[in-house]
């Protein structure tokens, strides 16, 4: 029981999808819970047979409850790796809808200038909140990470220019100069925290480090509760079709 309260986050974890795995199959394979093995003894169960799914949803939750108590702050959020994910989702959505609108931009600020035609336009996007994040970090109330920072600040993408005219017959390429500021709408901010999520499921660990186990846990419980009423109103209808006979004979 020692190790079952360890306060090891790992341990908890561990703990709650081994034993909701458990009851998962138990409850797939329809295995009899009136009899079973311990340390090598058959143990055979005569009393409140039909409370045992019950039991088993209590103990399932303990160890749920005992998980959500050791996830780290701000678990149920986006972590650094996740929160690097949605940046470069921003990026390449921001590029993708903005850079025809970028172009027209140059093109025409190119030729009010002088500098010739605009043939090509590379960009190169950087999250705007990053820069003060970098300085402010670890001032006085200051920011402590990405997840302090809010839509639609959060969202803003500075992008540098590399711009090729055509003048005089010749291809000239500018770095530097004026950039392209790019804010999202709401819909493209949540398509990219969509995408972040689906990648971070698939390639980070955030999701099945925090956010897993609990599913997995609400998912064994629920099972175990079901199961138990299940159970529980067949040994009612059997008492009662049982009474019922007995008034009957009477």
């Amino acid at each position: 029981m020692g190790d079952t309260d360890s306060p090891d986050f790992n341990k908890a974890r561990g703990f709650l999808i081994g034993y909701s795995l458990v009851v998962t199959l138990l409850w797939f394979f329809g295995a009899d819970l009136t009899q079973f093995k311990l340390m090598g003894n058959e143990i055979y169960l005569k009393e409140n047979i039909r409370h045992v799914w019950l039991v088993i949803a209590l103990i399932n939750f303990y160890l749920w409850i005992r998980f959500l108590q050791r996830l780290p702050k701000r678990g149920l959020r986006f972590d650094e790796d996740m929160h690097l994910a949605l940046d470069a989702a921003l990026i390449k959505i921001c590029r993708f809808f903005y850079k025809r609108r970028a172009f027209k931009y140059v093109e025409a600020k190119a030729l009010e200038d002088g500098e010739g035609t605009l043939i090509k336009l590379r960009m190169s996007g950087v999250l705007s909140y990053r820069d003060e994040l970098e300085h402010e970090r670890g001032r006085d109330h200051g920011p402590t990470g990405p997840w302090d920072y809010f839509y639609p600040y959060r969202a803003k993408v500075w992008f540098s220019l590399v711009k090729v005219y055509h003048k005089d017959g010749k291809e000239i390429t500018s770095h530097g100069g004026n950039g392209y500021e790019a804010i999202p709408s709401v819909s493209l901010y949540r398509a990219a925290v969509a995408y972040a999520f689906i990648k971070g499921v698939v390639g980070l660990t955030w999701f099945t480090d925090n956010i897993w186990p609990l599913l997995f846990g609400c998912l064994s419980t629920g099972i175990a509760v079901c199961k138990w009423w299940q159970v529980h109103h067949m040994f009612r209808h059997t008492y009662q079709s049982a009474f019922n006979q007995v008034l009957f004979f009477l």
